[in-house]
């Protein structure tokens, strides 16, 4: 099977690639200069000559520069399936996010969403991944609430209490070569999450456990507009992980029934309490 993979140099894109390679697929996995959904291209077209597959794992969390997210998102990956569909591929794989509506109130998540939406009219086979947070010693975020977890006072938003549920890299990975890969996977959207929900704050304190800290940290309630104004001085750092909207999206919450990537994987996805055991 040939692939067209999208951020194939990134936190998802480059575990599966080599796990699309090591089935002896051939993908193709052009960079953001030799593709850049931003600035649509006619000559998008000889990317996709005898793909069968598209794997969309591309993305970003800040709109910069203004508009890049609608681009990134929605308009550059609806230009791109359009092609997709005029030549022929049969399927499209899109890595999208938990929550990704077309009236969301974050940049982020209305992108993803309008997005998602134009995929599934598009005439193509669409599935469509909308993981909760991932969780990758690897990844921006989680080396972040890695390193937040290891100190021992920690200042967090309404204290920590926002419920989420984090996947494995290891599946978020092998479910979308699956989704890729199998004729009976299912078509639409399937949430990627964990085997269980819980608290931010509980979160961090599995990840401390998990470097070996026994011993509790102590937390400090940051409250609703002091938050809100950290973010907004933060998110003006080049490749910021703090802003406003991942503080709206982290306080609406990131939980999802485990059953549907669970029948994909064919087992349980795993706890973040089992993330020790991730591969």
């Amino acid at each position: 099977m040939k692939i067209l993979l999208l951020g194939g140099g990134g936190f998802v894109g480059r575990p599966l690639r080599q796990r699309l390679e090591q089935d002896g697929h051939r993908v193709s996995a052009p960079s953001r200069r030799q593709l850049d959904l931003c600035r649509p291209r006619a000559d998008w077209r000889h990317w996709q000559e005898d793909v069968d597959v598209v794997v969309n794992a591309a993305g970003q969390l800040l709109d910069r520069p203004a508009g890049a997210l609608e681009a990134i998102h929605h308009l550059g990956p609806l230009q791109l399936a359009s092609m997709a569909y005029q030549a022929d591929v049969r399927r499209w794989v899109q890595l999208s996010a938990l929550g990704a509506d077309p009236q969301a109130d974050t940049l982020f998540l209305a992108g993803k969403g309008r997005g998602d939406a134009a995929l599934l009219a598009s005439g193509l086979e669409a599935r469509i991944a909308r993981p909760s947070l991932i969780y990758g010693p690897q990844g921006a975020s989680s080396r972040l609430l890695l390193q937040l977890a290891r100190l021992p006072l920690w200042l967090l938003p309404d204290g920590g209490d926002q419920r989420i549920q984090p996947v494995a890299l290891g599946d978020a990975v092998e479910g979308l070569a699956r989704l890729a890969l199998a004729d009976d996977a299912p078509e639409g959207v399937v949430d990627f999450v964990g085997a269980e929900a819980l608290t931010l704050a509980d979160y961090l304190r599995q990840l401390r456990q998990l470097q070996g800290l026994s011993s509790p940290a102590c937390i400090l309630n940051l409250p609703p507009q002091a938050s809100r104004a950290l973010a907004a001085l933060t998110e003006r750092w080049p490749s910021s992980l703090i802003s406003r909207d991942a503080l709206a999206m982290l306080n609406r919450g990131s939980c999802g029934d485990p059953a549907a990537l669970g029948a994909l994987l064919q087992r349980a996805p795993l706890a973040s309490s089992q993330f020790r055991d991730a591969p």
